[in-house]
């Protein structure tokens, strides 16, 4: 019996590689030796898709606080999750707490001071605590860091895009992952499969210049979620400034920018 088109498809995919992005390990020694400026406090607008033109609207405030020895710390509360983090300053997690209520867990994750190694600790109700440690090579993230490894990359030179790999918040699994960045004047037209709230794009006027980091996953992960999202940032003289960001399945996307 021949096999079907799609497993063929599915096969080839496996054996013939599609454009290869750069590895982040290929320059992630020289970028991570740079000094980061302590991100601006906001107070940003959620607007979730519920339904055509209905979208839910919420509010989320991140206050970041400079402190004497370079670290600076990021305090975020909104609709889905309360967090506390502390950055070194070239824009490296050193330790955060989430209290995720969506998930329903608590997660803290500590990184030792030469970044090498990373210790979990994941936290539910009614259930005994979980922890691992990973060893950190120069390939990985965890994703509070997400948002600096763009500003760094950029700030690097880099401007086609990189993979890395990312870890789940409880340190189980590294993930494949992607990212473009994109340079526009209408950041929301970085995807065609989005109903755009008039208050997303009214957000973004078209003088200011942006990078749109696109992110997805890949390898097999991408068969689990296939869904883009794109995050947002202003060109500065001084660098990437985030601004926003949107994406996720279209039926349900989530749209982010600041309000003040």
């Amino acid at each position: 019996m021949k096999p079907t088109l799609l497993v063929v498809l599915l096969l080839g995919g496996l054996i013939v590689p599609g454009f290869a992005l750069d590895r982040l390990d290929q320059w992630a020694p020289a970028i991570w030796t740079q000094t980061l400026a302590t991100p601006k406090s906001s107070v940003s607008m959620i607007l979730t898709k519920e339904g055509s033109g209905k979208f839910k609207e919420s509010i989320a405030q991140t206050t970041y606080t400079s402190n004497p020895d370079g670290t600076y710390t990021r305090d975020y509360s909104g609709p889905d999750e309360v967090s506390h983090s502390l950055f070194l300053q070239n824009g490296r997690l050193q330790k955060c707490v989430a209290d995720n209520s969506k998930d329903q867990k608590v997660y803290s994750v500590m990184l030792s001071s030469d970044q090498h190694n990373a210790s979990f600790l994941t936290e539910m109700k009614g259930k005994k605590p979980s922890s691992i440690t990973r060893i950190m090579g120069a390939e990985h993230i965890i994703m509070p860091e997400y948002v600096n490894l763009i500003r760094q990359a950029w700030q690097h030179g880099i401007r086609g895009g990189f993979a890395f790999k990312g870890l789940a918040p409880d340190g189980s699994m590294e993930i494949d992952m992607e990212t473009r960045l994109i340079e526009t004047n209408a950041p929301w037209k970085a995807s065609d499969k989005y109903e755009i709230p008039s208050a997303f794009m009214s957000a973004f006027p078209d003088s200011q210049k942006y990078v749109v980091a696109d992110f997805n996953l890949s390898g097999m992960f991408s068969f689990l979620y296939k869904f883009h999202n794109y995050w947002i940032f202003k060109i500065t003289p001084e660098g990437l400034e985030f601004a926003g960001s949107f994406g996720g399945d279209p039926k349900k996307a989530v749209f982010t920018f600041m309000s003040e």
